[in-house]
């Protein structure tokens, strides 16, 4: 008697079905890059964030990071023309997918009136990578022309979208109209840039909420944001005592 091929039929259709891939976020063109991600393309940026945060954008090589992310050495070439272009992706795609509501990175979206949670942000545990990435970017851009010019324009872009957006709420009076665009944006990428050096600079204070709230005060009133006033637990209390307590100790 003839067996019925249906089962066997079924089970092979089942393991024909390709995989569901997993949903990536879209980057805006321009100063975000491509507008979507392959698969390939976001295996390559996981890889290349883990290897460049860990051994530094000097020593991680384009072969690793293909060798890493499953694909030939040439095949990375497709997706990314240089390491200085694929740091710079990188970076943007590590801030795409933070658990956050600020889209600095989204023109279009971008209201000033985020810039100093943004920040603020940079304090927090969950931004060590973008910290470790931020100040890759940079050393790198000193050591390889390629990276240095992508750094030069991606920055030049940044600032131009941040300085538009403090406009835009100088105009609607959400904002100080006395306040230069051009220069606030400058000193926030600064004070941006100087929170990246906090896991060397104060590691105690990461994860710290009443520091957290001090540089999101700070900014604010650089910016000339007005917060409500809320009750902290003891405002007397000096916020890096508790944790320069933990690094006397180390």
């Amino acid at each position: 008697m003839k067996k019925s091929s249906s089962g066997s039929k079924a089970a092979r259709r089942t393991r024909a079905k390709s995989p569901r891939r997993r949903r990536v976020n879209s980057l805006d063109q321009g100063l975000l890059g491509p507008a979507a991600l392959t698969a390939t393309s976001d295996r390559i940026l996981m890889s290349a964030a883990n290897l460049f945060a860990t051994l530094g954008f000097a020593h991680t090589s384009m072969p690793a990071i293909a060798k890493q992310s499953g694909i030939t050495p040439g095949a990375i070439y497709r997706h990314f023309e240089s390491k200085a272009e694929l740091l710079m992706a990188v970076v943007r795609y590590a801030l795409e997918t933070l658990p956050t509501s600020v889209r600095v990175l989204e023109p279009a979206q971008l209201d000033a009136s985020d810039l100093p949670e943004f920040a603020a942000s940079y304090t927090t545990p969950g931004y060590k990578l973008i910290r470790q990435l931020s100040l890759e970017v940079h050393a790198a851009g000193t050591r390889a022309d390629d990276a240095g010019a992508l750094l030069t324009k991606v920055n030049a872009e940044s600032a131009r979208v941040i300085s538009r957006s403090i406009s835009a709420a100088q105009k609607n009076g959400t904002l100080d109209p006395k306040l230069d665009p051009d220069f606030a944006a400058i000193f926030f990428q600064a004070m941006v840039m100087g929170l990246a050096h906090l896991d060397t600079l104060q590691p105690g204070l990461i994860g710290n909420q009443s520091w957290h709230d001090f540089v999101l005060d700070r900014i604010s009133a650089v910016l000339g944001f007005q917060r409500p006033a809320r009750a902290r637990p003891d405002s007397s209390e000096d916020p890096l005592s508790s944790d320069a307590a933990e690094l006397d100790s180390d």
